[in-house]
C-alpha cells in the first residue's frame, strides 16, 4: 500500500501488481446473524480489492481521466467515489469521528444527476476540470482501507447486525462498492479497447453451452400467489427499497423460457428496428436519436458507429471491423462483441445487453401481445419456496449454486448453461439484470434509511423503471 514514505510503489505499479496477482472470484456475503469481525474484514478487503482489480486493466495513467460515456464523469471519479462513501457513512453512523480528506469527500461524493438519462450539465464533465493525480487518489484509497479495517477492529460489536446498528454503515459501504463494480465495468467496456489489458486471472464464460439453445418457446405459468418484500430481520444487508411486504395473486401468463439472446435480437436489428420510430416510445426515440444507435451498445460492426464516449473521446468509434467480402449491407452476421477488456467473436447464445427503451421496442416489434414481465410475474417464474429467515434460502449464500452469480465469470454466459427453475425458466438467477414493466416504487411499509435517505425515494416518480438484481457480484 502507498504511504507518505519514500521508495513506495507508484499507483500504476500497485495496480499492475493487483492485475497480476488477484485470484478471480468473490466471497459470499456475511451472514449478519453470526458473522465475526474477521469475516467482515475479509469480505471488506475482497470487495475493495475487486473494485481496484476492475480498474487495474487501464494501461496508462492518463486513461483514468477520459469520459467513457458523455453522460458520465471521467473514470477517475468512480475509482475514488466508493472510498469516500465509506468515510461519509461511517461518520454519519458515529463509527469514526474524523475525516480522511475533506476535499476528496466533497469532490467525489456525488456523481451526475440520475433523475434524467440525458443530463449533460455537469461542470466536471469537461476536459478543463482539474482532477487530483492518480498517486494521490490511490494513497487516499489506502488510507480509507486502513481506517475501515481499524474501525472494524476496535468498534464494539454485537450480533445480530440490524438496520439500527452503526455497523449497518459498514455493510452499506461494501454493498455500494459492489454495485459500482458493476456500473464501473459497464463504463470501462465503453473505453477504446486498446486502453485496456485484461487482468491475468479474469475469466469469460464459454460462447456456447454444451447443448444448443433451441427455440425460445413460451411457457404457461398458472395463476398463483406471491409474497414480495424482504423481512426486516433477514440476516443479510439490504437497501431500503427491498423492505416492506405485499401479497399478490398473479394471473396466468406466458413467458419465454430463455432470456432474449444476441441471436434472437439480431432479427430486430436486421429488420431495421433502430430506424423505425413507430416501435419506440417518445422518450425511447429521443434516446435513439441522441445516441445515433444502430445496434446494441456492445455489438461491434464495420459501420463506424458513434460509441457515445465523452470529452476527448467524443469522436471515437468501436465499430471499425474490416467489412467481410460476403457482407450484403446491414443484414449480415458480421458482428463481434465488446466484452470487458476484449473484442470477442459474437456470443450469440449470451443474453443481449440492452436498456429499457430497447427492450420495450423489441417487444413492440414482436407484436401487440408481447411485453416485459412484471416483478410479481418474475417471482412466479422463480418457483421458489417462501422466503424464510434462514440465509440459505437466498442463492447467494448457497455453495456452488448453479447460476452465473458472484463472479463465476467476468461476463455473461449462455442462456442455457445452467438448469432451469421448477417452473421451466432459465437464468432467473444470475447472468444479467432483467428489465420489468413496473415503475420503481416502494413496497407497502417502505421506510427510508437514515444513513442514505435519498437513495430510493427520489426515484419514486413514475419516470424510473425497475431492473431486477441478479446477484452477479453480491
Amino acid at each position: 500500500m502507498l504511504t507518505n514514505g519514500e521508495n513506495q510503489p507508484s499507483a500504476m505499479e500497485q495496480m499492475a501488481s493487483l492485475k497480476e496477482n488477484l485470484v478471480f472470484g468473490s466471497l459470499r456475503p456475511c451472514n449478519l446473524s453470526k458473522c465475526s469481525k474477521s469475516q467482515i474484514k475479509r469480505y471488506f478487503e475482497d470487495t475493495y480489492d475487486l473494485d481496484e482489480y476492475v480498474f487495474s486493466a487501464l494501461l496508462d495513467e492518463k486513461d483514468y481521466y477520459h469520459c467513457p460515456d458523455r453522460l458520465r464523469l471521467p473514470v477517475i471519479f468512480y475509482l475514488c467515489h466508493t472510498a469516500t462513501f465509506y468515510v461519509n457513512k461511517l461518520l454519519l453512523a458515529g463509527m469514526v469521528k474524523q475525516r480522511v480528506n475533506k476535499h476528496f469527500e466533497i469532490m467525489f461524493e456525488t456523481g451526475v444527476d440520475e433523475m434524467s438519462w440525458d443530463d449533460t450539465e455537469n461542470y466536471r464533465m469537461g476536459g478543463s476540470y482539474k482532477w487530483p493525480a492518480l498517486d494521490e487518489l490511490i494513497r487516499y484509497r489506502n488510507q480509507v482501507r486502513d481506517m475501515v479495517l481499524d474501525c472494524i477492529e476496535r468498534f464494539p460489536f454485537d450480533l445480530p447486525v440490524t438496520q439500527e446498528s452503526p455497523w449497518w454503515s459498514v455493510f452499506m459501504g461494501m454493498d455500494h462498492e459492489r454495485i459500482h463494480i458493476e456500473t464501473s465495468s459497464v463504463l470501462l467496456r465503453q473505453l477504446p479497447v486498446e486502453m485496456l489489458k485484461k487482468p491475468k486471472n479474469w475469466k469469460y464464460a464459454p460462447l456456447h453451452a454444451e447443448t444448443p439453445t433451441g427455440s425460445n418457446e413460451l411457457i404457461r405459468v398458472p395463476q398463483g400467489p406471491v409474497e414480495m418484500g424482504k423481512p426486516a430481520d433477514f440476516p443479510s444487508y439490504g437497501w431500503d427499497n427491498e423492505y416492506g411486504n405485499t401479497k399478490i395473486v398473479v394471473p396466468e401468463f406466458y413467458a419465454s423460457k430463455y432470456l432474449v439472446t444476441n441471436k434472437e435480437f439480431l432479427q430486430f436489428v436486421e429488420d431495421g428496428g433502430y430506424a423505425r420510430k413507430e416501435l419506440w416510445t417518445e422518450e425511447g426515440w429521443d434516446w435513439v436519436t441522441f445516441k445515433e444507435a444502430k445496434h446494441p451498445l456492445f455489438w461491434v460492426c464495420s459501420g463506424g458507429c458513434k460509441s457515445g464516449c465523452g470529452s476527448s473521446l467524443a469522436s471515437h468509434s468501436h465499430c471499425t471491423l474490416q467489412p467481410s467480402s460476403t457482407d450484403s449491407g446491414a443484414c449480415s452476421m458480421h458482428y463481434k462483441y465488446r466484452a470487458m477488456y476484449d473484442i470477442l467473436e459474437m456470443p450469440w447464445d449470451w443474453p443481449v445487453d440492452i436498456n429499457f427503451h430497447e427492450a420495450k421496442a423489441f417487444c413492440w416489434w414482436k407484436g401487440p401481445d408481447y411485453r416485459l414481465p412484471t416483478e410479481s410475474e418474475h417471482h412466479r417464474m422463480r418457483g421458489d419456496p417462501q422466503l424464510s429467515l434462514d440465509a440459505n434460502c437466498d442463492p447467494i449464500y448457497q455453495e456452488d449454486f448453479p447460476a452465473n452469480i458472484n463472479l463465476k465469470f467476468g461476463s455473461s454466459s449462455p442462456v442455457n448453461m445452467f438448469p432451469p427453475t421448477s417452473m421451466g425458466f432459465y437464468d432467473v438467477y444470475g447472468n444479467v439484470w432483467e428489465w420489468v414493466e413496473d415503475d420503481f416504487n416502494g413496497l407497502p411499509g417502505f421506510k427510508t434509511h437514515y444513513l442514505y435517505d435519498d437513495f430510493s425515494s427520489p426515484c419514486f416518480d413514475g419516470k424510473h423503471t425497475m431492473i431486477l438484481v441478479r446477484y452477479n457480484y453480491d
